[in-house]
This record gives C-alpha cells, structure tokens and sequence, in this order.
C-alpha cells in the first residue's frame, strides 16, 4: 500500500473545535497533529435558535487558524463537520457559505446518529483489543451515546443533553440553586430513559472534555488533554464525588483549577453531572477515559473514501 497524501478532519463543536491531521500509511493511519480550541459557537443557540455573529467570527477565525497550519504540514484534503449548535441552527447556512468563501473549507451538518456512530469508531483509534464496548461523548449542546463492536453497532443515539445546553437552561449562577439543580438532573434522566438497558460488565469509553477534566483532576494534572491521561479508569463513585465537589463551588473557585480554567468553569459541573447521572441511572462500574472521538471517526472515514 502507498502511502497517502496526508488529510485533515475538523470536528466543529458546540463549545469545542478540534482538528487532526492524519496519514495513510502501511501501518495504518499515522497522526501527525490533534489541535484545540475552545469557540463557543453554541453560545445562545439554545435560547436564540441562531448562530451570533460574534460565535461564526470566532468559529471562522479559529478555522482559518488551522487551515494555515495544514497547509504547513502538506495536507491538501480539509474537511470540516459542525455537530449539535450547527444543527439546530436557522441560519447555519451563512456560516457554511463563509468558511468556504475564507478558506475553501466544505462544512457540512453532522446528524445526531452520524455523530454517535463515527465518535463510537474514533473512540477506539488505535485500540484493536476492544470487542463489546459503549461510548459516551458529552458535547456542549449533545450527548452521544453507542454501543456494540467495531463490526455491529447495536444502537447509536443522540440526546440533546449538553453541557452548554444544561448550564444556559438551569446553571445561570455558580453553585446552582437545589432547585435547578434537581430541574437539571431530571431532564437528564428523562432524556437517558430513551436508551436501552446496558449491561453493567459492558466497558465504557467516556471521550470529551469533561471525563478529561475529572481524569486531570483525579490524577492531579494540569492540563486536561495530557497523553498520559488516555485510558485513565474512573469508578462511579468516584466520578460522582467529584460531580457533587465541582457543582458546590462557585466559579472563581472553579476557574481557579488549571485543568478547568476560565474556558471550562461554566460547563464542567453540567458536563459532570450529565455523565455521573448515566453511570449511576444504568448501574455502570465507570469509564476508561479516551483523549479520541468524533475527529478520528471522521479522519478514518476520510482515508477510507480516498482508498475508493
């Protein structure tokens, strides 16, 4: 097999945008850069049902960004695919239509499913020991969640459960009040009772931020997207421990610690709410942490359609 020329995949998120650069080669698919960033392109969308100008200024800057720095590294495919603030946007297509006219960049619309189902396969990246496994992402307007094989995929869902979404909804002041605590965690378990059972002995990856930050947190490390945090196991208890710590401290105090910071503080307590409620709701032992998701299924189905 040659090797190919090397592609670049942009996950646009609702809080998120991350981009790797990978490349065929006869070991398989060599990374070359995983980049980023933090553009809150969701911010008000859940209220407004739009996408502000200020958010697309920030999201098209930060493309332009890393398409400068794939054309240094010789990537002549980019891509790009926004997720949950995207979707339920009106006016998305004026953003669509800017990115390409600034960078050439076809940005597309990522379904929930799709989401669910190419975040399942970029969780496990590089891991050919794992069979039966369930994937959860807690994005910033979305939740994936999947369960199967690399070869079957039993179901794959998207909740609109995020830690955008929750924190604009009920989280309008650090702590929240008992009551919109207990407003919060009701729509997440509504939302959760959609899911089939799962089997409480089934592995579950956790990929985004938030199982990153508590992963940092737990192993006191400052920056939350440490290599040495991949693969990091966190026990149910303990994750509600830290769920229950971090929404009782307002947000200076959660500003205040480095794998959080001021980019994080506001939506760390939803996103770790979001996730302890779906352990303990199914009866799961805990998640093994993954610093992969959605952009590795992209990049993957990226090389595969170059293959064709």
């Amino acid at each position: 097999m040659m090797q190919g020329p090397p592609l670049a995949a942009i996950d646009l998120g609702t809080k998120s945008i991350l981009m790797v650069i990978g490349q065929r080669t006869e070991q398989g698919i060599r990374i070359i850069a995983d980049e980023h960033a933090i553009v809150r392109l969701g911010e008000g969308v859940d209220v407004q049902g739009f996408l502000s100008q200020k958010a697309m200024d920030r999201a098209c800057h930060q493309i332009t960004v890393y398409a400068e720095i794939a054309l240094r590294l010789g990537v002549q495919t980019i891509a790009a695919w926004g997720t949950s603030a995207l979707r339920d946007a009106v006016n998305r297509q004026l953003l669509i239509e800017r990115v390409f006219k600034e960078n050439r960049i076809n940005l597309r619309p990522l379904s929930g499913e799709q989401e669910a189902l190419l975040t399942f396969r970029g969780a496990q990246f590089g891991k050919n020991d794992l069979e039966h496994c369930a994937v959860i992402d807690i994005g910033g307007g979305s939740t994936e969640i999947a369960l199967g094989t690399p070869s079957h995929l039993q179901f794959s869902l998207s909740l609109d459960i995020g830690s955008v979404r929750l924190s604009e909804r009920f989280f309008c002041q650090l702590p929240p009040k008992p009551k919109a605590l207990a407003q919060a965690r009701n729509q997440i378990e509504t939302a959760l009772g959609t899911l089939p059972p799962i089997n409480p002995d089934l592995p579950i990856i956790a990929v985004s931020g938030t199982p990153l930050v508590l992963a940092a947190l737990d192993k006191g490390k400052d920056r939350f997207n440490e290599p040495s945090l991949d693969g990091h196991y966190l026990n149910t208890e303990r994750i509600r421990q830290m769920s229950t710590e971090l929404l009782e401290m307002d947000y200076p105090s959660l500003c205040s610690l480095s794998p959080i910071g001021s980019e994080r503080a506001d939506g760390i307590g939803a996103g770790g709410l979001i996730l302890s409620t779906f352990l303990e709701q199914f009866g799961l032992r805990g998640v093994c942490v993954s610093l992969r998701g959605l952009r590795y299924g992209l990049l993957e189905r990226m090389v595969q359609a170059s293959e064709e």
